[in-house]
């Protein structure tokens, strides 16, 4: 009777933790997308500034604003990756800008679009160029909100035959807004 008492509880107690073991795992699932890149974890990670100021006035139809973007990039890394990171340290890697989206009453351009950087372990990387806004002439008299959607894009660095990815690529979104009026 003992012996098949205990039998019956281990039988309990071992369906009770497959049940919470199972659905605690479930729910410790990383997200859709991530793809971890072993014990290094080297991933890009880009940033688009501007000064707001360029913006503050209202662009007048027919006017061409330039305003200056500060490109930031840096190397993020995980428990071992700086030993690799200091490997790849000045080695190039290209950036892409590109226009996704503007308002319809104008017509944009970034010069350049494409650069180079390299990869340093220790600081924030930083790159220059320039978004041109021109508002065409026959836009709205009244003032009104426009945009521009800059798309930054830094893609995998792989390795020798290109067949390992060494640094996970990166690419975000930023929406630069502006008034153009009378």
């Amino acid at each position: 009777m003992k012996t098949r008492r205990m039998r019956n509880l281990l039988i309990l107690w071992s369906v009770i933790v497959i049940l919470f073991g199972s659905s605690f795992s479930a729910a410790a699932q990383p997200p859709s997308g991530y793809c971890p890149q072993g014990l290094f974890h080297l991933m890009f990670v880009i940033n688009i500034s501007w000064n707001a100021s360029q913006l503050e006035e209202p662009i007048t139809p027919g006017e061409t604003r330039e305003v200056n973007l500060t490109i930031t990039y840096v190397v993020t890394y995980g428990l071992y990756g700086r030993l690799l990171l200091r490997l790849l340290e000045g080695k190039s890697f290209p950036l892409y800008l590109t226009i996704l989206n503007t308002s319809k009453n104008c017509t944009v351009w970034i010069t350049p679009e494409n650069m180079t950087g390299f990869i340093d372990s220790d600081e924030v990387g930083y790159q220059q160029s320039s978004v041109f806004i021109h508002v065409n002439e026959n836009a709205s008299g009244n003032y009104s909100l426009g945009w521009v959607k800059i798309r930054g894009t830094i893609p995998d660095k792989k390795g020798p035959f290109n067949i390992l990815t060494l640094i996970q690529g990166y690419e975000n979104d930023f929406t630069l807004t502006f008034i153009f009026g009378p």
